[in-house]
């Protein structure tokens, strides 16, 4: 496992610049043009978006959560304990942080396939909540190996 530690840590980094990158840009960017061009260009504009980040950020999203599995697997096992460190009792916490937006994430996906209306609360909320989420889970990161 530690020879493949680097280059999870590695992927793990980009993707995740990535993935809270495009959150950020939606939250920001693209929510700033709705109600901007008229209703019908904003559908065109939400269902290209949509199309292109439904093929692209479920798949980024399971590599973000195998490399940082591989990665947790180094500090949490059944030789270095669970709850034993502050480090490992933060990335507890970041796992829980995390394992809440792929919920979130896997709803969104559910919904979409069946079919269902999303729910006014992820329309509107989910992305303010997973940038809040991914800026804590930066900043324990950071903490976790500064002490």
């Amino acid at each position: 496992m530690d020879a493949i530690y680097p280059y999870a840590h590695i992927i793990h980094l980009i993707l995740a610049i990535m993935f809270l990158g495009y959150v950020f840009t939606d939250f920001i960017m693209i929510s700033a043009l709705k109600n901007k061009f008229g209703k019908e260009t904003d559908e065109k504009i939400n269902q290209i978006l949509g199309a292109k980040s439904f093929k692209i950020f479920p798949i980024s999203l399971l590599f973000i959560v195998l490399t940082g599995g591989v990665m947790m697997s180094k500090y949490i096992n059944t030789n270095a304990g669970f709850f034993e460190t502050d480090l490992q009792k933060m990335l507890v916490i970041k796992i829980t942080l995390a394992s809440i937006i792929v919920l979130g994430v896997l709803f969104n996906i559910f919904t979409k396939i069946t079919k269902r209306k999303k729910s006014l609360f992820m329309q509107e909320h989910f992305h303010k909540v997973v940038l809040f989420l991914g800026f804590f889970i930066i900043i324990l990161a950071k903490m976790m190996f500064s002490a």
